[in-house]
């Protein structure tokens, strides 16, 4: 397989009667890369690949393949390659017969249609004399999603489409799979767009990540850069940082600024915002931070705050702790210890101050993102 040289999306757009589903969806996908577009459900994910994919017209904007326009071409005639969601196999044919279904409108002799047969099962460890002769009904969860795979890379696409391939599976299964297209991607050296919401996945996974929100491009960078350097307060709490302080920005320093909460205390934090050089002391803003980089053991931090204990769970490699901050009713935040801590104790913990991220206030409020603790793709 000869990896595409460049796949240029140019201002897509879609729209369903008044909703609009896509809106200017720019992005150049080099050739051999790993894109994951990423986000919640309803952010145009899915509509921005069955747009790529041809599944979907679209209302305006341009796919360019190898320099060539093919907006108007049919699915078929794209040479792009697409795995489901739902794997979408055929129940009533053999393992074999569902990889071969898709070269049998391809004139090519029977023992060339055999060898990719048997070259594609073999590639996502499903070998033929083992497997061949089985029905879909048969196979695991995960073997059913290399089956799925091995349909679609026998036709040696240009490019591959996945659209959450891995959504039906357990979470033993979902990691085992993760490594799977990772080999292949590889192996194959395939341009590969994939589609997911779990940020564990689009981090371990890409070379770059699309942030997508309302039918939007929110940010584009590799996943170190979208972990460590979100651009906004949307792309933060996507990615972990779940704990919220609004506080007033006092006074520039070397990599970020002092700043002080509603009631009184002091914090230094960072900012890696493009905007940020234009902020001046006195704006309110919002102190963003992930349960993992507020520690218990944090003795030597400059940044400290108490609080009191609310909820301990134990999650493996630590204790997730839930505090209210004291005197702070409505402000609860999650912290880590690898201690257990006593209900209703006072506990000190503390945070460096280039893991306090600080935001423009998008008026969602400040405390914890309850329903967001899966967002902490390092759990």
């Amino acid at each position: 397989m000869s990896p595409v040289t460049r796949l240029e999306l140019k201002r897509l757009s879609r729209t369903f009667g008044a909703v609009q589903a896509l809106h200017d969806f720019t992005l150049e996908v080099e050739g051999g890369a790993f894109v994951t577009l990423l986000g919640p459900s309803g952010c145009g994910k899915t509509t921005a690949l069955n747009c790529i994919a041809g599944l979907l017209d679209l209302t305006a904007g341009e796919i360019i393949l190898n320099g060539k326009p093919i907006q108007n071409l049919p699915a078929e005639k794209r040479g792009f390659g697409m795995v489901f969601q739902n794997y979408a196999l055929f129940p009533h044919l053999t393992v074999s017969h569902n990889v071969s279904y898709g070269l049998e409108t391809t004139p090519m002799p029977k023992s060339e249609r055999d060898r990719r047969v048997g070259w594609a099962l073999d590639l996502v460890q499903l070998p033929e004399a083992e497997f061949g002769k089985r029905y879909p009904a048969q196979l695991s969860g995960g073997q059913q999603q290399r089956l799925a795979i091995a349909r679609t890379i026998v036709r040696e696409p240009q490019v591959l489409l996945l659209d959450e391939p891995l959504s039906n599976l357990d979470t033993r299964l979902r990691s085992e799979m993760r490594i799977e297209i990772k080999r292949l991607h590889q192996q194959l050296g395939l341009t590969t767009l994939y589609v997911t919401h779990d940020q564990s996945e689009a981090i371990s996974l890409s070379d770059v990540v699309v942030v997508m929100k309302k039918g939007r491009i929110e940010q584009v960078g590799t996943p170190q850069e979208i972990y460590n350097c979100p651009q906004s307060l949307y792309v933060a709490d996507f990615v972990g940082y779940i704990n919220r302080l609004p506080v007033t920005l006092k006074e520039r320093q070397s990599g970020g600024w002092i700043v002080q909460s509603d009631y009184g205390l002091t914090l230094n934090g960072s900012s890696t915002l493009a905007g940020e050089a234009d902020w001046q002391p006195g704006t309110k803003v919002i102190a963003c931070s992930r349960p993992d980089d507020m520690l218990v053991e944090l003795g030597s931090s400059a940044n400290r705050l108490r609080g009191i204990v609310h909820l301990v769970e134990y999650v493996g490699q630590a204790f997730e702790v839930l505090v209210r901050l004291e005197g702070q009713e409505d402000c609860r935040l999650l912290i880590r210890s690898h201690y257990p801590l006593e209900m209703e104790h006072t506990v000190e913990f503390g945070i460096q101050s280039d893991r306090l991220l600080l935001f423009p206030d998008d008026g969602t409020g400040a405390g914890l993102r309850t329903g967001h603790r899966s967002h902490d793709v390092r759990q």
